[in-house]
Parts: C-alpha cells; sequence; structure tokens
C-alpha cells in the first residue's frame, strides 16, 4: 500500500480505539475469558495504561503442555514482550511497512506520553487498500515473518 492509496489515512482512522487490556498481574484464564466475550485473539498488556505486552490466543496456546498451573499463571509469564508501536498520526504507508518490517500481524497505537490509545491488526488496512493490491500487501507482510 503506497501513500496515494489513501492520502491522509492515518493509524487513528483504522485503528480499534480504546481496546480490552489486562494487567500483567492478570490469570491467563482471565485473559481467556476476555478473547471469548470480545470474539478477540490478541489482547495489550498494559502498567498504568503504557503497553508492556501483548497477549495472543497463539500465546496461550503454545503454552499449554509447559505450566501445569498455566490458567492461574500471570500473563505476564506468556505474553509476548517488547511491543511494536506506531504514533496516532502515523500514515498507513508506516503502518503497513512497520507490521512488515517486524513481522507482526498487530500493532499497538501510542501516543506521546506512552499511553495506549488503540490497536491495529493487517485486517484492518484491507478496506484502505485498492481490491487490486490487497494481494500483494498481505504477501508483503506474510513474508516478513
Amino acid at each position: 500500500m503506497e501513500a496515494q492509496d489513501r492520502p491522509g489515512l492515518t493509524a487513528a482512522d483504522v485503528m480499534t480505539p480504546a481496546p480490552r487490556t489486562c494487567s500483567p498481574f492478570s490469570t491467563v484464564v482471565e485473559a481467556v475469558m476476555v478473547f471469548r466475550d470480545c470474539k478477540c485473539g490478541a489482547m495489550p498488556v498494559v502498567d498504568a495504561g503504557q503497553p508492556v505486552g501483548i497477549l495472543t490466543d497463539r500465546d496461550v496456546a503454545l503454552h499449554v503442555g509447559q505450566f501445569r498451573d498455566l490458567e492461574q499463571r500471570p500473563v505476564a509469564d506468556i505474553m509476548t514482550r517488547g511491543v511494536v508501536s506506531v504514533a496516532p498520526d502515523a500514515p498507513l504507508a508506516e503502518v503497513k511497512a512497520k507490521l512488515g518490517e517486524h513481522g507482526v500481524r498487530r500493532l499497538l497505537v501510542v501516543d506521546a506520553g506512552g499511553q495506549l490509545r488503540g490497536i491495529i491488526s493487517w485486517v484492518d488496512l484491507i478496506p484502505h487498500v485498492p481490491d487490486e493490491k490487497i494481494g500483494r500487501v498481505v504477501s508483503e507482510i506474510a513474508e516478513q515473518r
């Protein structure tokens, strides 16, 4: 997706604002209940409003056999640290570039004060890319994984 695809759109325009979050101290079972209730597969992990990680349903699945007490474990034990983020005013070209560069499926939208404002999945970009370029965008993101 090039800048001219949809000029002027920013991360704030395509993000899911105020996503459900959990703390590093939430239990894995509490997070799984949010996944179920919100029909989502990823949740930012925040401490005082600042993202410290992200928990995905895949993270949970990969740790099922590793811990006998997974449902009681804190999210911090299995979350992905080192989240990739963009500013709310980042243009869509930058959003796409970061997804591909870091090989991630989601970006957190974080303001200048470090506070979480939203989340963007690569799927959120699809309505903003011309039909003839969707396959290329998905391929570019997937190639970086």
